[in-house]
């Protein structure tokens, strides 16, 4: 297995990509390299792993979740472990950060890369600030050690460009009453509509990772195509990313479903200035679909509590959080109890002053 280390060409420290810079950053030097300076100053580093191996187990559970991969990491020499499809990471001893370039070859090289905007300390400022008014929250939940899981990781997403052509046909009805004398009269003149269109449609998002929650994912969004970059290996250095296990296959059903309701909305807009209108046949043809394979960056923090997994999440372009929250019983049950005992002192009190007690 490939593993692609960047090294600070001044003092041989690891570069990390840096959102506020764009540019790849040494943590020891402080020294900022574009791509193309790095380039000239010197090569990247890849070293080729002969000791790759593939962990088995025999719990059912991780075996389900398919093998394990074993690196060595270029810098301390510790063994990394992680699943097939982390193609980026951090040593958790040197914290060197390393891209499994193999993971991202072939067919699972992306094309497109939305680079981070935000930085670990704006997405944790982000996060102290939303939490800051829930009061109900355990003790350890923004505690610095839980502060410390929170990561930046580049989710593999499908971005779907496409042409369509519409056409839906309709009954519109036209109704105006009025009053003569002692009669009322109505009078209905029923129309034939019909409506055709052509669309072009670019950048419809669907995440391609199996651990991403959709919901999660939609939540977030959107994000800002206009940053979108061409692929390059230095954009994760310093993040966890992944490589799609999603298919384009298996998520076009949902993007084609999403374009036909589109399209049909914007016919059914168009038709307008009847009193009613009944829509009677609609079809939509997509043509010349094109899939991008892109990784979108996403901040995110996981918190276990009584076995159930709550998690923030950021937009690591925009800003825009995700987030659910666990409640603390013990501080829930010592609330109720204090608005008892006050509620039981207030009666008590106003029974003895009126003389309700004697």
């Amino acid at each position: 297995m490939s593993v692609v280390s960047y090294k600070c060409p001044n003092c041989g420290g690891d570069l990390g990509f840096d959102p506020e810079s764009q540019k790849l950053k040494c943590e020891y030097c402080f020294s900022n390299f574009s791509e193309q300076e790095l380039e000239v100053l010197t090569t990247e580093k890849s070293y080729s792993e002969p000791g790759e191996e593939f962990i088995e187990d025999g719990n059912d559970a991780t075996a389900e979740k398919g093998p394990t991969m074993l690196y060595t990491c270029p810098s301390c020499g510790a063994q990394i472990v992680t699943d097939e499809v982390t193609s980026a990471t951090l040593c958790c001893y040197c914290h060197n950060p390393v891209v499994f370039s193999k993971q991202l070859s072939d067919e699972f090289k992306p094309s497109k890369v939305i680079p981070f905007k935000k930085s670990k300390e704006q997405a944790l400022e982000t996060f102290l600030a939303w939490r800051k008014k829930k009061h109900f929250l355990p003790d350890d939940f923004s505690s610095p050690s839980q502060l410390e899981k929170i990561a930046g990781i580049y989710i593999p997403y499908w971005l779907v460009d496409c042409d369509t052509s519409g056409y839906m046909r309709a009954t519109g009805k036209k109704i105006k009453s009025w009053t003569s004398g002692s009669y009322r009269y109505t009078q209905t003149d029923i129309y034939a509509v019909s409506r055709a269109a052509s669309m072009s449609f670019d950048y419809l998002p669907h995440d391609a990772s199996k651990k991403a929650d959709d919901l999660v994912m939609e939540s977030i969004g959107p994000y800002n195509y206009d940053d979108l970059e061409t692929f390059s290996f230095s954009y994760l250095t310093g993040f966890i990313a992944e490589k799609y296990d999603v298919d384009k296959d298996t998520i076009y059903p949902t993007i084609k479903s999403r374009i036909e309701r589109a399209v049909e909305t914007e016919l059914r807009n168009s038709i307008h200035g009847y009193t009613t209108t009944a829509v009677g046949g609609k079809n939509v043809q997509i043509h010349r679909t094109r899939f991008h394979y892109t990784l979108m960056p996403v901040w995110m923090l996981t918190y276990i509590y009584k076995g159930q997994t709550y998690m923030f999440a950021m937009n690591g372009q925009t800003g825009k959080t995700f987030g659910s929250l666990p409640i603390c019983s013990k501080k829930l049950n010592l609330l109720f109890l204090w608005v008892f005992l006050i509620t039981f002192a207030v009666v008590f009190f106003a029974l003895a002053y009126t003389g309700g007690l004697a």
